[in-house]
């Protein structure tokens, strides 16, 4: 079923708790999203970096006190995002110069990694509603789906290719599509 990423807002969150982590807890989702995401294995030094940048970047989704999900963002300043666009950022190991600070509107946004099987789905909805917020609601996503089942989930959240040549796929926020530049804030 097609949706827009921006509405699921909407939906209600009803057996998942939504929370960004702790630097603590890093290790504990790297294990868990590396079993869909087997490249997360080397990941986490870079994980704990841009999670000590801004607290707001990796969130758990949580069932009955059970780690069900993660959802980890890059959030991206004005010099990230044109490295994004230009093919430049290394979002493998982001340099923290390309990342917002705390506090500070974000200029585009990331989706570094995303699990979330049945019930856990839920807390995507949560991180649509947090996205909403004044710091990141003009800020469009981005994302390069691994596997097909997650280009099906984006394409049917409203992501498409940047570019027709192009694995980097935009979601243009609903209030940005006046404007219609992948490149808009």
């Amino acid at each position: 079923m097609k949706r827009e990423f921006d509405e699921l807002c909407r939906l209600p969150v009803r057996r998942v708790l939504v929370s960004a982590v702790p630097v603590s807890e890093i290790p504990e989702l790297v294990r868990m999203a590396a079993t869909e995401i087997p490249s997360l294995t080397a990941a986490e030094a870079a994980v704990v970096r841009v999670q000590e940048k801004h607290p707001e970047s990796v969130w758990a989704f949580r069932r009955d006190g059970k780690l069900v999900g993660v959802y980890s963002m890059l959030l991206l300043n004005s010099i990230g995002h044109e490295r994004l666009i230009d093919g430049q950022l290394d979002c493998s190991n982001p340099s923290l110069e390309c990342l917002s600070e705390p506090g500070q509107p974000v200029t585009a946004i990331y989706k570094w990694a995303v699990v979330a099987r049945g019930a856990a789905a839920e807390g995507i909805y949560a991180m649509s509603r947090h996205l909403q917020n004044q710091l990141y609601a003009n800020a469009n996503l981005y994302a390069r789906a691994i596997g097909d089942a997650a280009q099906r989930l984006d394409f049917n959240l409203g992501f498409r290719p940047l570019r027709p040549d192009s694995d980097l796929l935009v979601y243009i926020r609903m209030r940005n599509r006046a404007r219609r530049s992948p490149l808009a804030a």
